[in-house]
């Protein structure tokens, strides 16, 4: 696998299309985080990209803060194979015999507007069919003193070609 897309999509109409939302919840406090993103990561070289946007709200609703995240690092990729292919969706942002599940995992920085700049480690969960074993999807982000599991959303990779 050369280069590898990660994407947390949205699917209008039945398209996966970069741009969507998950949401992540710290079971200690409930609080939650919601994120987008996309980027890409060459495993062989341990190199990844990347980033979105994030808003971290109390369990209340009320905002703790807002920013964007950026990948500093790669950590591991456990590509689990899977498709799309079947699963009556289009693909706008590749095709679908190029998907595969697996398990990303990232170094982040996150840069709030109130000016915190925090380190942290993003779990990409992606489930699709035929994954081994199978991943529960979505997103992980441990930051600070939280460790935000999936709460909803989706996930998606592609092996691009150069």
């Amino acid at each position: 696998m050369e280069l590898l897309r990660w994407d947390l999509p949205q699917f209008p109409q039945g398209v996966a299309l970069a741009g969507g939302t998950d949401v992540a919840r710290d079971a200690a406090t409930g609080d939650t985080i919601t994120l987008t993103g996309s980027g890409e990561a060459r495993p062989e070289k341990h190199q990844a990209t990347g980033g979105g946007t994030f808003v971290h709200r109390h369990a209340n609703g009320s905002e703790v803060g807002h920013g964007v995240y950026v990948v500093t690092a790669f950590k591991s990729f456990a590509n689990g194979g899977g498709t799309l292919v079947g699963a009556g969706l289009t693909d706008g942002i590749d095709v679908l015999n190029k998907t595969t599940g697996g398990l990303l995992t990232l170094k982040v920085q996150l840069h709030a507007t109130s000016g915190l700049v925090a380190e942290g480690v993003l779990e990409v969960h992606c489930d699709l069919i035929g994954t081994k074993p199978p991943q529960e999807e979505g997103v992980r982000l441990t930051v600070l003193t939280f460790n935000f599991v999936q709460a909803g959303g989706f996930t998606l990779f592609h092996v691009l070609d150069d």
